[in-house]
């Protein structure tokens, strides 16, 4: 006799880690997105005169996506978003420092090999 087919064996990747990788995406992407603007505005392919919201809101975003996205760990078994702990720091840093000086733009990439440890751990 062969073996049954059970109900409770699960297909795909339990709904957890699916909403983790999701989140780290999203996280990623507005990353990537704020440091497009903010380059941009460095090399003054966009003038932010009535449009300086348009960078804090970006990064808003992108603080507080990466910052759910870190607490996935708790609620769920994806290990993947733990990459996006370190990220926290230069995040929590990059406002305090000078927008026109090079330590701003320092502050910031400094968070992208978190963003990218997370992308490649997902796989």
């Amino acid at each position: 006799m062969g073996r049954k087919a059970t109900a409770w064996r699960r297909v795909g990747p339990p709904a957890g880690s699916v909403t983790a990788r999701r989140l780290v995406t999203a996280a990623t992407v507005a990353y990537v997105a704020n440091c497009l603007w903010g380059t941009a505005v460095a090399v003054r392919l966009i003038r932010t005169k009535k449009l300086r919201v348009v960078h804090h809101g970006l990064f808003v975003v992108t603080a507080t996506l990466t910052g759910v996205a870190a607490t996935t760990p708790v609620w769920t078994r994806d290990r993947t978003a733990l990459f996006l702990l370190p990220a926290l720091v230069p995040l929590a840093a990059a406002p305090r420092t000078n927008p026109r000086s090079g330590a701003h733009w320092r502050v910031a990439v400094a968070a992208a090999p978190s963003y990218l440890g997370a992308l490649l751990a997902r796989r």
